[in-house]
């Protein structure tokens, strides 16, 4: 069972224009042990087209995929957070029953199954947990992004009530030029500070998602924090392709 589990959130309002296919990283990411969640904001009247592919970036990165209106943002950035750490414990128990015993968690009986529910709940209060959220700071963002960052704020209190250490980072696409993401927070509990960094975000360019995850990726790997050099400011056209196959694990999509 692993005692540190890691999640990166994904939070944007519509299709990359600029970059790679953002699945490719996604799944990238979930090869290193990373769970890659996406949060897909719709606004009143819009087509869901556009957020297929956050569902593929969860999809690929073993995650949960929510698109949901600007107004509830603030309850799926807490509860995809939480479910996702549940989900992670309650497969890797799973596995575990199935190596020991030949059966997995749905395979038993329900009284066996309730205490096993119940230990997996309060691992999940008690686990460590290092979290990046990388967010979507676009142009199309320009009359979302107060709301968005409200719930990285109020993700920030649900956090502080956990029994186990948390660790938030903040990532923020595109960065200089429109090709990268930038790094607003490595991973800190000094919840005071991030709350004033959330603060200087500012909106504006392009929508480099693949960029965003894999600087958010980078992350845990304790790289140095610098933004990285860009070559010239010129938006590139998203790399079109199919995304890689999902390995066995599907995401939620709620």
């Amino acid at each position: 069972m692993p005692m540190e589990l890691k999640e990166i959130i994904v939070i944007s309002d519509g299709k990359s224009n600029v970059g790679e296919n953002p699945a490719k990283a996604a799944f990238l990411a979930h090869r290193k042990g990373i769970i890659v969640n996406a949060i897909g904001i719709m606004g009143s009247g819009e087509a869901e087209e556009p957020y297929i592919e956050l569902e593929g970036i969860a999809k690929v990165g073993g995650g949960i995929c929510d698109i949901i209106p600007l107004s509830m943002l603030d309850y799926s950035v807490q509860m995809v957070t939480m479910r996702s750490v549940q989900m992670t414990i309650e497969r890797a128990v799973s596995r575990q029953l199935r190596n020991i015993t030949g059966y997995s968690l749905e395979d038993m009986e329900p009284d066996s199954r309730a205490r096993i529910l119940e230990y997996i709940q309060r691992m999940g209060n008690e686990v460590s947990l290092k979290c990046v959220v990388a967010i979507d700071c676009s142009g199309s963002m320009k009359s979302r992004i107060k709301t968005a960052l409200g719930s990285m704020q109020d993700l920030l209190i649900s956090l502080k009530t956990r029994k186990g250490r948390s660790c938030l980072g903040i990532v923020a696409f595109p960065g200089r030029g429109g090709r990268e993401g930038r790094v607003i927070s490595g991973f800190t509990d000094d919840f005071d500070e991030l709350t004033k960094r959330l603060k200087r975000i500012k909106v504006g360019g392009p929508t480099p998602t693949h960029a965003g995850i894999v600087r958010a990726s980078r992350l845990f790997d304790g790289e140095d924090l610098t933004l990285y050099t860009e070559e010239g400011s010129r938006w590139q056209p998203v790399v079109e392709g199919p995304p890689p196959e999902a390995e066995e694990e599907r995401p939620f999509i709620l």
